[in-house]
Parts: C-alpha cells; sequence; structure tokens
C-alpha cells in the first residue's frame, strides 16, 4: 500500500477537522504500517519511491504540482490547499518537479539516524510534527 492509502483515508479528516487525526501519532502508524510493503518494520527508499508512482500520470518519472494536484483533486477535490502544502513538503529542492532526487532527500529527512532505513518510530515522529504543523490548513 502507500499514500494512496493517507490520501483516500486519513487526509480527508483534515476537512472535518484536524482532531479526526489525533492522536497523531495513531494516524501516523497506520500510515507507516500502509507504506512498509514488505512489512520489515522498516521503510527503504524503493517502498518510499513506489508511494509515489500513482501520481506520475505522464511516465516520465516526475510529478509536477499540476500532476499531483489534478490527481488530488480528481479523487479528493476537498484536500486541493492541503495537497499544495504537502507537494511543497516532497518538493525538497523546490524545482517545482517531484522526482528521485525529491523522494531521497524526503527520505533522509525521515531518516533521523541516517541509517538508509526509517524506523517506526523515526516516521511517527516525522508525522507527528508534521500533522501539527499543517493544522492551520483545516479545521
Amino acid at each position: 500500500m502507500s499514500l494512496k492509502l493517507f490520501i483516500f483515508v486519513f487526509l480527508p479528516a483534515f476537512t472535518f477537522g484536524q482532531s479526526a487525526l489525533q492522536p497523531y501519532n495513531t494516524t501516523a502508524s497506520v500510515m507507516f504500517a500502509a507504506v512498509d510493503g514488505n512489512v520489515d518494520g522498516y521503510i527503504d527508499i524503493r517502498e518510499l519511491n513506489q508511494s509515489f508512482v500513482q501520481y506520475d500520470t505522464n511516465g516520465d518519472n516526475r510529478v509536477t504540482r499540476n500532476e499531483y494536484t489534478n490527481y488530488i483533486n480528481e479523487h479528493s477535490p476537498t484536500l486541493h490547499s492541503l495537497s499544495h502544502a504537502l507537494y511543497d513538503i516532497y518538493d525538497v529542492d523546490g524545482d517545482h518537479n517531484l522526482d528521485h532526487h525529491d523522494y531521497d532527500n524526503f527520505f533522509r529527512l525521515m531518516d533521523g539516524n541516517d541509517d538508509g532505513l526509517i524506523s517506526k518510530d523515526e516516521y511517527v515522529r516525522y508525522w507527528s510534527i508534521l500533522f501539527t504543523d499543517l493544522e492551520h490548513l483545516h479545521g
């Protein structure tokens, strides 16, 4: 499973207020399980990369803001403003394209101990902080 689970199951809660995502650590734990495709208790770079594939509608290995927001608007239009904030977070180098460079950098942001794997604790910590930071967008 992937970020698609997050988009369809968890992010819609922002439209009803951030309290639906609280406690954030529980929501992030469920998200971790969805991204940890091989269920080994860690997320590696391949698992993270796989979670972004669905947005690359033209198959050029890059996701433009237009591709990303069109995908979100098609599947959950009420998340438009949050989709822009998430895109900006994912676009680590700020070049307005999501590609493997961004995914690698995003991965490093979550990999707190820089061991090449994102543990559940690292993932939950990162997303709990991010959810708190994004509370002002909806609710």
